[in-house]
């Protein structure tokens, strides 16, 4: 009876610092931010630029089709694709690089 208790003893501290260990390594994974200074070659934006214009279509036919249907008026629908536009043109100033940012929802994950 006193192995049993020493080995369920055993596993449960075991249990404890493999989970410790997994959430310490998850923490550090998530604290990696992308080198500060990335920039793309004149290739790699075209490329870029092409797949982002090409989502850029889709998202504006899904908001036409909003408008169709009933779903949006057409004005918010013409709103939300001038905004969708502006965002695709501060793309590319930006060289299709995203600005690094802290997640807005510092917490640590659980699970």
């Amino acid at each position: 009876m006193k192995k049993v208790k020493v080995n369920i003893i055993g596993m449960l501290i075991a249990a404890a610092v493999i989970s410790l260990t997994g959430t310490a390594e998850a923490a550090e994974k998530q604290n990696q931010q992308p080198p500060a200074n990335v920039t793309l070659t004149e290739q790699q934006k075209k490329e870029i630029e092409q797949l982002e214009a090409d989502i850029l279509k889709k998202r504006k036919d899904v908001i036409s089709k909003y408008v169709e249907y009933g779903i949006l008026p057409k004005e918010r629908g013409d709103h939300i694709k001038d905004h969708m536009v502006k965002h695709f043109e501060m793309m590319k100033q930006n060289g299709f690089v995203p600005k690094p940012r802290p997640h807005p929802h510092k917490f640590e994950k659980r699970h």
